[in-house]
């Protein structure tokens, strides 16, 4: 590449597209993230998976359980 000058500026376009492309993916991956915790309360970034930290909600009945996991212990 650095031989031919014809090739300098596409290829310099190439890893401009690539950094942007990226970065959409990025931008995408942020979008989901937000969508998941607002919609179902899951906190999905850095590879945390678990439900906010309230240990309380409240059931369609208007009445407040204490959420717990699944092997029945209560949230830390």
């Amino acid at each position: 590449m650095l031989g031919d000058s014809a090739t300098i500026e596409p290829g310099i376009n190439l890893i401009l597209i690539s950094r942007h492309l990226e970065r959409v993916g990025d931008h995408a991956t942020n979008i989901a993230e937000d969508v998941i915790f607002i919609v179902e309360a899951r906190d999905v970034r850095h590879g945390s998976a678990g439900l906010i930290s309230t240990p309380h909600e409240v059931t369609d009945s208007g009445a407040m359980v204490e959420r717990r996991r699944a092997d029945g212990s209560p949230p830390v």
